[in-house]
C-alpha cells in the first residue's frame, strides 16, 4: 500500500518539479517508509516523472522500492495496493522464463505488465492503481482495480498530465476549485464517489473503477479511460449456473470463494490485525482467519462494559474464538475535537457521519500498536444484500412484474423486520428521494448550493430488479464512497486495509446469487449466515437488531465534535454566511440538536468546512 504520483512536463533540470514534490509530501502517510523519483526523457523536450511513497508490506528490502524498472530499463512501474495472487502469477511467469530479482508483488506486477500488457489486468486479484511506462513505444498506462478500492486522480492542462493517489495537492498546484456538484450530491444523495470520473475538484478526474487508459506520449497526450472489467457482464454470466444449484452446493462454493479470498489477504511480511464489530461480516473474516491458526489481533470501537455498545458482544465473540481484542473508547471534550480534525484532514473531503471518525480512531489505534495491515468486513452488505432496503426493493419489483406467487414470502420478510425498523421508518421516508428514478433532490439541503444535474440522479427507482439494484450499490450508491472513507482513514494512519468481501469472485457470486438465498426469514445475507453456522455464534449470525457500525452519533456530537465544528466555521464566519439560509447563524444551524436530528446536517457541516478551506490549513491543529 503506497502513494503514487507523476507528471508529463516540458523538461527542466534533473530535479523533481516542486509541484510533484509537494504532492509526494502530501502523501507521506500513505507511504512513510521510502520516497522515490524517476525521470524518463520522452525525446521531444518533455519528461515523464514517476514518484512513489512506499509502505513496506511484502519484501521489506530496498530492492523492492519504487519506481521499479525492468532489467533492460525499457519498462518502469509505480503502483499502489496489493496483488494478492502474486505468488501464483510469479510461478506462471517464472515458468515462462521471467527471472525475478526480488520477492515483491511489485516485481510480479512489473513482469505481468511487461509480458501481457493491459491484457494482464483481468488476471490480477487485488486492489491497485498503477502507472506503467514502455520506453520503446512511449506509452503510459494508468489503471485502477475493479471496484476502485484504491484511488487514482488525474489532471490535464494542454500537453501536461498530472496524476496522484489523492487530489488535494494536485488541485492546489493547478488552481482547481472545489466542485459544488460533488459537495451537493454527498449531502442530498448521501454518496460522493461513483462509477464515473467525478472528483472533489473542478478540472480533476477520478480514474473510474475497472478502467485503464493508454496514453500515447509521442503525440498530444490525451487520457481516455476505457473499461477492462464489467460487473454487470460478470454477474449475469454467473446467474444461470447458480440458479441451477441447490443450497448445499451454494454454501460450499461460497465458503470456498470467501475462504480463499481471506487466505490470500493474509500474505504479508509484517503483522496483521482486524477491525471487529458485532456483525456477521467482520466476525466471518476473523473466524476464517482462525482456521489457519491464531486469529489476528482485533480492534473494536467501544467500551466492553457498556451494554449499549457492540463491544460486549465483540468480547464474547473473541472469547469464543480465542482472540485478543483491543477496545477503543470514545474520545471526549478537546480530544474528540482533535480526533474530528485528524479525520477531516485524512479524508481531505466531506464525510456524512461520525462513524467515519470512529473508523479513523480504530486505524489510529492499530498503528499505535505497530501494525501496518488490517483486515475488515467492508463489502459484505453490498455482496449479499445486507441492507434492509432490499426487502422493499424486492416487494416493489414483484408487484411491478406481477409475480404473485413470490409476493407472500417477500411480504413475510417485511413483517419480520418491522420491529427492528419501526423506529427508523421516518428516516427511510425522509431518504426515499435517494431511490427515486427521477429525483435529484434526495434529502434536500438548507445550504445555498446549486441544484444537482441530471447526471447525478439516483437512477433506477424502487421497482427495478433487486440484483441490478444490488450491483448499483457496488458501483454507485454505497461502496465507492465507503471505500473512499476506508482508504483515507487507513492510509491517514499508514495502514493497509484488506477487504476479503471485495474479492471480485465473492462480489460476482453474491450479486448473481438468486434473491431467495439472500433475503429470507426477515434477514439479508442469509446464505452467508447459513454457511457460517458453527464458525460464528448464532447470536451474531441471526441477530436482527444489528445496525451496522453504530457509533451513537448523538454521543459524538455532545462529546465535543459539535463544539469543534462551530469553532471551525466561526473562523470563516463571513464567507460561511453566503452558504447558510437567510437569517441562519452558525451556532443555531449547526447546534448539537441539529447536527444530531437533521439527517443531512453533519454532512453539511463537513462540506462547508471543506468549501471554506479545501486545504484545511486554517483549522485547529489535531
Amino acid at each position: 500500500m503506497c502513494g503514487i504520483s507523476g507528471c508529463v512536463l516540458r523538461a527542466g533540470d534533473h530535479t523533481p518539479p516542486a509541484d510533484l514534490v509537494a504532492i509526494v509530501e502530501s502523501q507521506d502517510r500513505r507511504g512513510p517508509d521510502s520516497r522515490g523519483y524517476m525521470a524518463r526523457a520522452l525525446g521531444d523536450g518533455r519528461t515523464l516523472w514517476l514518484a512513489h511513497n512506499r509502505l513496506s508490506i511484502i519484501d521489506l528490502s530496498a530492492e523492492a522500492n519504487q519506481p521499479m524498472v525492468s532489467e533492460d530499463e525499457r519498462y518502469c512501474l509505480v503502483f499502489n495496493g496489493m496483488i494478492y495472487n502474486y505468488v501464483e502469477l510469479r510461478e506462471e511467469l517464472a515458468a515462462a522464463g521471467y527471472m525475478f530479482r526480488t520477492a515483491s508483488d511489485t516485481e510480479v506486477l512489473l513482469a505481468a505488465m511487461t509480458v501481457w500488457g493491459e491484457a494482464g489486468l483481468p488476471r490480477l486479484f487485488g486492489m491497485f492503481t498503477l502507472a506503467f511506462h514502455d520506453r520503446a513505444t512511449n506509452r503510459l498506462v494508468l489503471a485502477r482495480d475493479r471496484f476502485g478500492v484504491k484511488p487514482l486522480y488525474y489532471r490535464q492542462s494542454g500537453d501536461d498530465i498530472w496524476f496522484a493517489s489523492t487530489p488535494g495537492a494536485m488541485a492546489r498546484s493547478g488552481g482547481c476549485e472545489p466542485d459544488l456538484e460533488y459537495a451537493g450530491r454527498g449531502i442530498r444523495l448521501k454518496y460522493y464517489e461513483d462509477e464515473t470520473d467525478i472528483a472533489p475538484y473542478h478540472g480533476i478526474h477520478a480514474m473510474p473503477p475497472g478502467h485503464c487508459a493508454t496514453i500515447d506520449l509521442t503525440s498530444r497526450a490525451v487520457v481516455t479511460p476505457r473499461p477492462y472489467y464489467d460487473l454487470d457482464e460478470a454477474w449475469r454470466a454467473e446467474r444461470p449456473r447458480l440458479a441451477a444449484m441447490n443450497a448445499s452446493e451454494l454454501r460450499a462454493e461460497l465458503l470456498d470463494r470467501l475462504r480463499d479470498a481471506t487466505m490470500i489477504r493474509l500474505r504479508a511480511d509484517v503483522p496483521i490485525g482486524i477491525s471487529l464489530s458485532a456483525g456477521v461480516d467482520s466476525t466471518t473474516v476473523a473466524a476464517l482467519c482462525a482456521e489457519s491458526g491464531t486469529p489476528p489481533l482485533g480492534f473494536c470501537f467501544g467500551d466492553p462494559d457498556d451494554d449499549a455498545s457492540e463491544a460486549p458482544a465483540v468480547r464474547r465473540f473473541a472469547t469464543y474464538l480465542g482472540q485478543k481484542v483491543h477496545f477503543i473508547p470514545q474520545a471526549t471534550g478537546e480530544d474528540a475535537g482533535r480526533l474530528f480534525w485528524r479525520t477531516l484532514r485524512a479524508q481531505g473531503a466531506p464525510f456524512p457521519h461520525s462513524s467515519q471518525i470512529a473508523q479513523y480512531a480504530v486505524f489510529e489505534s492499530a498503528r499505535a500498536h505497530g501494525l501496518k495491515v488490517m483486515l475488515g468486513g467492508q463489502g459484505g452488505d453490498e455482496a449479499f444484500m445486507g441492507y434492509r432496503k432490499f426487502f422493499l426493493f424486492q416487494v416493489r419489483h414483484l408487484l411491478r412484474t406481477r409475480d404473485w406467487k413470490a409476493i407472500p414470502a417477500a411480504a413475510s420478510n417485511i413483517f419480520q423486520i418491522l420491529p427492528a425498523v419501526a423506529s427508523r421508518a421516518s428516516l427511510f421516508w425522509r431518504e426515499r428521494g435517494r431511490y427515486s428514478a427521477d429525483s435529484t433532490e434526495g434529502l434536500g439541503s438548507g445550504l445555498q448550493l446549486p441544484p444537482l444535474s441530471r447526471s447525478a440522479s439516483p437512477g433506477t427507482g424502487l421497482g427495478s430488479d433487486p440484483a441490478i439494484r444490488q450491483a448499483l450499490d457496488v458501483t454507485r450508491y454505497s461502496l465507492p464512497s465507503l471505500l473512499r472513507y476506508e482508504d483515507r482513514n487507513s492510509m491517514g494512519n499508514s495502514i493497509e486495509s484488506r477487504l476479503p468481501f471485495l474479492d471480485h469472485r465473492v462480489i460476482e457470486f453474491g450479486t448473481a446469487l438468486p434473491v431467495r438465498h439472500k433475503l429470507r426469514g426477515g434477514m439479508g445475507k442469509y446464505l452467508l449466515r447459513d454457511a457460517m453456522r458453527g464458525k460464528v455464534p448464532d447470536r451474531i449470525l441471526f441477530n436482527r437488531d444489528k445496525r451496522g457500525f453504530d457509533t451513537r452519533h448523538a454521543d459524538w456530537i455532545a462529546a465535543g465534535i459539535g463544539v469543534a465544528i462551530r469553532r471551525g466555521l466561526a473562523i470563516h464566519a463571513g464567507a460561511a454566511a453566503r452558504y447558510l439560509p437567510a437569517d441562519a447563524t452558525i451556532d443555531g444551524y449547526f447546534s448539537d440538536t441539529a447536527l444530531t436530528a437533521v439527517a443531512s446536517r453533519f454532512a453539511e457541516a463537513t462540506t462547508l468546512l471543506w468549501l471554506l478551506d479545501p486545504g484545511l490549513a486554517s483549522y485547529p491543529e489535531a
